[in-house]
């Protein structure tokens, strides 16, 4: 069992390497097919030239100089931004799974009724409402110095504190970007949640413990939610191009200084070190994201490894 385990992580972290890797690498030569100025004096063949930047890249983590701002190297430039990146990424992806699984469990335990009509219309919404548009009427609303809501009191902080200035003030910049975020992915879990419980609570077991007296939050609780809970993280690694799309738009609009914040002015100038730079931490993030949803979804249903 352990070795059949060992070899299921070690082989999802390889296809992570592959994916990053790859994913970088084709985008670096289909620039460089397109735009053969980029290599003027490079007389070598253009594989050659994508093996040496995939290897200064990678192994030796030089992506070159960002040609935007202050000519930084881009090294520098995700050093600085990952972090909160990832708090961001990790805290939406924690809201919207909760969130998604708590309302899919109610709605399934509770068909019909006015909850779970309105959760259901909920997660509809959020679904279809583009997470720019969300995230800006709620600094409209709500933001500090902006909020046509809020004149005093608590309201959105419109600026980013680190964690090591204040992690609590870390936690309230934060806080609504996270939620803006694990909206739609909440939407979309609450709907798969719902569907794999249905049918969970069908089975002949859950029936039998409801028969002997087992109250129905019990059932539900302790049987229905962990064995309908598995879909919901397998259609979460699906999403992930689409969670990691937000967050570039939510770190826009609430100025987290995240690695995608020069991104705009970089396409503008044709900044393509840093393109080619915030294109791996991009593919980073997606890989590792679904890495961590398949580890998740393999231990909840061992036959996932099983089938490795």
């Amino acid at each position: 069992m352990a070795l059949s385990t060992g070899k299921f992580v070690l082989e999802r972290v390889i296809s992570v390497v592959v994916v990053v890797v790859g994913v970088t690498g084709l985008t670096w030569l289909a620039v460089n097919a397109l735009r053969p100025d980029l290599r003027a004096g490079d007389d070598r063949f253009i594989l050659i030239g994508l093996l040496d930047y995939l290897q200064s890249a990678f192994l030796h983590f030089d992506f070159g100089v960002s040609r935007t701002g202050s000519n930084r190297e881009v090294e520098d430039v995700i050093r600085q931004g990952l972090p909160a990146d990832i708090s961001l990424l990790a805290g939406g992806l924690a809201v919207g799974l909760l969130t998604g699984i708590t309302g899919g469990a109610y709605c399934a335990a509770r068909p019909g009724s006015f909850p779970a009509r309105a959760l259901e219309t909920a997660a509809a919404l959020f679904m279809c409402a583009p997470v720019y548009v969300v995230a800006l009427l709620s600094l409209l609303l709500f933001g500090a110095g902006l909020g046509m809501v809020v004149s005093s009191g608590p309201a959105i902080p419109t600026t980013y504190t680190s964690f090591r200035d204040s992690p609590l003030g870390w936690a309230g910049s934060l806080l609504v970007p996270w939620i803006v975020l694990g909206l739609p992915l909440a939407g979309v879990c609450l709907r798969m949640m719902r569907a794999s419980m249905t049918e969970v609570l069908e089975e002949d077991y859950l029936r039998t413990a409801r028969a002997k007296g087992l109250r129905m939050r019990t059932v539900v609780r302790r049987h229905a939610v962990p064995a309908a809970v598995a879909p919901v993280f397998s259609l979460t690694g699906v999403t992930m191009p689409i969670v990691v799309t937000n967050l570039v738009l939510i770190e826009q609009v609430f100025s987290v200084p995240g690695v995608f914040t020069g991104m705009r002015r970089g396409i503008a100038a044709g900044d393509f070190d840093l393109l080619f730079g915030l294109t791996a931490v991009a593919a980073g993030l997606v890989a590792v994201s679904s890495l961590v949803t398949d580890l998740v979804l393999a231990w909840l249903d061992p036959r996932v490894r099983a089938r490795a």
